[in-house]
């Protein structure tokens, strides 16, 4: 079976429930989603560039790296709003840490269906909520590819981060290659499928406006039922991004120094 197995096999379970069924070359939309991610690089000790990554500014300075640099990697899964401001919170702590982050963007893809109400945290009635979790699922298995090509990737510290829906879809991914999985701001309702062996660290607010009737402690559930040990981490209050909060930066940044170290 090819890497990308495993992930095809979700995404195909998941879209046994969406109707009508979509027939649009799912690579070449993701092909979109990663063509116009949004990246953050820590080029120098005290400097951080973001762009786009097809933007010059990106290209300059990817061509500039000292020859042979390989910087350690986030592949970072937005929520259902898309790239809105709060995940640069989350970019900005992992890149200043001195990760290369790379954010596909989702809603680049040609007629991607919106799910979610952010003023009222809730999803929309009747959105094909099946349709867009496999295509989530699509972005991080082609991202994941496309990652494997970057020559200024160190490919032994590659992790996957997702918030929200995206933390959702990077708990739900089931194929290996990731030093850690970080799951913020979700229930993990698609379930806990990181490979055995894979950490995972995950944090959530008890009063996450977004729960719903969902347990706070969903991630750490699955993580039971799936026979995978987890870090899970509940705040009090009703924040659901967490980036601002100095308990949960420091786990994160504590998780990827660890998971980082040499075999």
């Amino acid at each position: 079976m090819s890497r990308l197995g495993p992930a095809l096999a979700l995404a195909a379970l998941l879209l046994m429930e969406a109707a009508p069924a979509r027939a649009a070359d799912w690579r070449e939309e993701a092909r979109v989603a990663w063509e116009r991610a949004y990246v953050m690089l820590p080029v120098a000790r005290d400097r951080l560039i973001g762009g786009r990554m097809g933007d010059a500014l990106v290209r300059e300075e990817l061509a500039a790296l000292a020859p042979g640099r390989r910087l350690p990697a986030v592949l970072y899964i937005h929520g259902c709003s898309g790239l809105v401001p709060g995940n640069f919170d989350y970019m900005n702590l992992l890149a200043e840490a001195g990760h290369a982050v790379i954010a596909p963007d989702s809603f680049a893809r040609p007629g991607r269906p919106k799910t979610c109400d952010p003023r009222r945290h809730r999803g929309i009635p009747g959105a094909p909520f099946a349709r867009v979790a496999a295509m989530r699922q699509e972005e991080i298995a082609y991202s994941q590819e496309r990652l494997r090509d970057l020559a200024w990737v160190d490919h032994e510290r590659v992790f996957l981060m997702g918030h929200s829906q995206g933390g959702g879809a990077a708990a739900a991914y089931p194929n290996g290659g990731f030093r850690g999985v970080i799951v913020s701001g979700s229930t993990c309702q698609y379930g806990m499928n990181a490979p055995e062996g894979t950490p995972v660290l995950a944090l959530y607010s008890g009063n996450d406006p977004w729960r719903g009737r969902r347990s706070p402690r969903g991630c750490a559930d699955w993580g039971r039922v799936y026979h995978r040990p987890i870090e899970f981490h509940l705040f009090t209050g009703d924040a659901h991004n967490l980036a601002g909060d100095a308990r949960a930066r420091s786990l994160i940044l504590d998780f990827l120094k660890r998971r980082s170290a040499p075999r």
